[in-house]
């Protein structure tokens, strides 16, 4: 199974055991309405039925990951979804698991083994405009804006002003080239 690790944090694919845990953090309405495709209320059956759709081995720009720390406590998801042909980096945390650096660090992980293996040229992005504290994850991270659109919040059942990011491996480098000047930075 693929993991990997920060020394706080390892991530590895879903798996069904974590429906409970992925409901938990899903079912909080504060989560659930920065996520353009989770419904709200979101109940254990949702997440049994996400994970089913969850191919065992998948293209990396479509692998998702569960985020724990060292001693298995659940913080949330991250992984890619494909698309047009570019890997689209989405993410949640827990609110347990907020304002501790845990997203911004899960994600340089995650980006690195992008980069550094299975190779992309970008990665695509964004975020709701008021969602400012994930916003400043992609920017501790290098990405930039590119533009800006109109996302439907399911959640929500309301469509909401979309700001459009991606990130090259250049500006990664430059941006959070080890995880200790990452930290340092923020």
């Amino acid at each position: 199974m693929l993991k990997l690790a920060t020394d706080r944090l390892y991530l590895r694919p879903p798996q069904f055991g974590d429906a409970a845990a992925i409901t938990a953090a899903l079912s909080n309405y504060e989560v659930a309405k920065n996520l353009a495709f989770v419904p709200h209320p979101y109940e254990l059956q949702d997440a049994v039925g996400w994970l089913e759709k969850q191919p065992a081995l998948v293209h990396p720009f479509d692998q998702k990951f569960a985020i724990f720390t060292h001693e298995d406590q659940f913080c949330g998801m991250t992984g890619f979804t494909k698309k047009n042909e570019l890997p689209s980096l989405g993410y949640y945390l827990h609110p347990d698991a907020w304002g501790k650096g845990i997203m911004t660090e899960a994600n340089w992980a995650l980006i690195k083994w992008l980069f550094d293996g299975p190779g992309a040229t970008k990665i695509v992005s964004g975020v709701f405009d008021y969602n400012v504290a994930s916003m400043r994850v992609q920017e501790k991270l290098g990405f930039q804006t590119v533009g800006q659109s109109v996302m439907h919040s399911l959640a929500q059942n309301e469509d909401f002003a979309h700001i459009d990011t991606e990130l090259t491996k250049d500006a990664f480098e430059h941006a959070a080239p080890t995880l200790a000047a990452l930290r340092k930075n923020s």
